[in-house]
């Protein structure tokens, strides 16, 4: 497990740099490129690249077999070269008579379709936040600073993916999501009487809490997004895009999370 850690974090820092380098693109347009998510890796191809001092390349990606209407922008470090040898998920041919909501897969399916797979960085940061605050009594300092607010993280990654279509539903929703979710599922025992203390009147979680609880939230949506109005092909869409939000977390972490 530690080996896994260590290789993983070394394969993080290789991308960052091979993305951050404004002279040479790690991809060209045309190129056949994986994007993973969860358990399921999707084939993709370049169809144009922009690169930025701040975040480094990007790149306009359509999914292979896939309406382009879930065309994207996605930074560097979510993409992987092509390898013929990897078994790639194919999108499900959509019946004319197929209603919303209705599955041909498991239960268990279709919970893991609606996973956000957290790096190693994330989980490490989720078990020693449980252990600081359930066993040491420790509370992570709120409220954070503006810049470090759940409202501020997602509206700093809709700037960066130029505010294009679907990203500022998709950033209000979770949002959203965030502001109804934090006093019923994201918090621990230990911290319910600083949210009481904090969220007086009218002020919402998104404007206090980081991105320690906002990662919170992407565990819980397996209980969350079945429920939602969203067909097989639109909800696997929209866990690619939440994946691309914890990616960009993850870059900024150093500047986003706390020690406890």
């Amino acid at each position: 497990m530690a080996g896994a850690a260590v290789e993983n974090g070394g394969e993080d820092k290789r991308a960052a740099e091979g993305g951050m380098n404004a002279d040479e693109s790690p991809y060209s347009e045309g190129d056949r490129v994986m994007i993973p998510l969860h358990s399921l890796i999707y084939e993709a191809k370049i169809e144009k690249s922009a690169f930025d001092s701040k975040n480094g390349w990007k790149y306009f990606v359509h999914y292979m077999g896939w309406n382009k209407k879930y065309d994207e922008w996605m930074p560097y470090a979510s993409l992987k070269k092509f390898d013929d040898s990897v078994k790639l998920t194919k999108p499900r041919q959509q019946g004319a008579q197929q209603k919303k909501r209705k599955r041909e897969v498991s239960d268990e399916d279709f919970e893991n379709m609606c996973k956000v797979s957290l790096p190693t960085l994330m989980k490490n940061k989720l078990v020693e936040e449980w252990d600081a605050i359930t066993r040491d009594g420790k509370l992570i300092d709120l409220p954070k600073t503006k810049e470090a607010t759940v409202g501020q993280i997602l509206a700093q990654f809709e700037e960066l993916v130029e505010s294009r279509e679907p990203w500022p539903e998709i950033c209000s929703g979770l949002k959203g999501y965030f502001n109804k979710t934090l006093k019923t599922m994201l918090l621990y025992p230990q911290e319910r009487e600083q949210a009481d203390k904090l969220l007086k009147g009218k002020t919402l979680p998104s404007d206090v809490y980081g991105a320690e609880h906002l990662v919170r939230l992407f565990l819980k949506l397996p209980a969350i997004l079945p429920y939602t109005n969203l067909n097989e092909e639109s909800l696997v869409a929209l866990v690619a895009r939440l994946q691309s939000i914890v990616t960009f977390i993850k870059e900024q972490a150093a500047t986003l999370y706390d020690e406890l």
